[in-house]
C-alpha cells in the first residue's frame, strides 16, 4: 500500500499539471462552481510546483537549489505582507495567505515550465 502511495505522489510532484486537473476537475463535477474549484485546484497543487521546480533544477544541474527556493516564497510572503499592511491598516491571515500562495503558484507554474523546456532542450543537445 506504501508503494501505491509513493508512486502516486511522485507522479503527481514529476507532473504537478495531472494534479491541478484532477483536483479542478473533482471539485467541479462536486460543486459546480469553476472559479471556486480553479482557486482550489490552485491553492492545492501549489506546493506540487514548488517541489517539482527543485527536483527539475536538482536534475538539470545536479546542485540543491532548496535555499533559493525557501528565499524565494520568504521574499514573496515579506513583500505581499508589506504591501497588504500599507494598503488595509490591518492583516488579514486568510486573505494574505492566499494571495501569497496564488501568487507562489504563478511564479513555480511558470518556472515549471521555462525548467521543463530548458532541461528538455539541454538534454536534446547535450545527447546529439
Amino acid at each position: 500500500m506504501s508503494n501505491v502511495f509513493a508512486s502516486i505522489l511522485a507522479t503527481f510532484i514529476t507532473l504537478p499539471i495531472f494534479a491541478f486537473y484532477l483536483i479542478y476537475i473533482v471539485n467541479v463535477k462536486r460543486t459546480k462552481n469553476k472559479k471556486a474549484s480553479l482557486k482550489l485546484a490552485v491553492d492545492g497543487s501549489t506546493i506540487l510546483f514548488v517541489f517539482s521546480v527543485y527536483y527539475i533544477a536538482l536534475e538539470i544541474w545536479g546542485e540543491s537549489y532548496f535555499w533559493l527556493i525557501i528565499t524565494t516564497v520568504l521574499l514573496v510572503a515579506i513583500i505581499f505582507t508589506v504591501i497588504h499592511w500599507k494598503l488595509q491598516h490591518d492583516i488579514q491571515l486568510g486573505k494574505l495567505f492566499k494571495g501569497i500562495l496564488r501568487f507562489n503558484f504563478l511564479l513555480f507554474f511558470v518556472a515549471y515550465f521555462l525548467l521543463s523546456i530548458y532541461g528538455l532542450f539541454v538534454r536534446i543537445v547535450l545527447t546529439t
